[in-house]
């Protein structure tokens, strides 16, 4: 032990009229401040889109409600089953959260970059309800008239 630490020491123990223990305060503080830098911050765009996993099963979004499935969400790393542009620019999204899903999210966006079947995207925005996939989005056959979810789009990173 050093000058300085028995010099502590002794006038802890002199002062205070109890022992303190001179490596615990050290350790203590050391934990403290590794524990404040562990904190993580959440991003104010995590809390306002949270991701869907977090939220709802979406294995068997048929148990929900239409009126529940109105809420701000993230759709992470979702596969691109199917597309469709149409004129105007539009594109038409049919999404699932596994290439192997038959769990539908649909969605119409203008987008800026190239896209493909079973790219992978994420999503950010509102859910607005349970919808049909119809014959005028243009969707491969074998999609038509399967349920699905309503997304509109705030973000998108592909």
């Amino acid at each position: 032990m050093n000058r300085k630490k028995i010099a502590l020491l002794t006038g802890l123990t002199i002062f205070g009229g109890t022992n303190i223990p001179y490596n615990n305060l050290i350790n203590n503080q050391s934990n403290n401040v590794i524990k404040a830098a562990q904190r993580k911050k959440s991003s104010r765009t995590e809390s306002k889109y949270p991701n869907i996993m977090k939220k709802l099963d979406i294995t068997s979004m048929q148990q929900y409600d239409s009126n529940i499935l109105f809420m701000s969400i993230t759709l992470n790393n979702f596969y691109i089953k199917d597309f469709h542009t149409d004129n105007s620019g539009k594109t038409n999204l049919l999404l699932v959260p596994l290439s192997t899903s038959d769990q539908y999210f649909v969605t119409s966006v203008k987008l800026d970059h190239k896209i493909k079947k079973n790219q992978r995207i994420t999503i950010q925005g509102f859910l607005n309800g349970k919808t049909k996939i119809s014959k005028k989005q243009n969707f491969n056959d074998k999609y038509l008239d399967k349920s699905a979810v309503s997304v509109l789009v705030d973000h998108i990173n592909y």
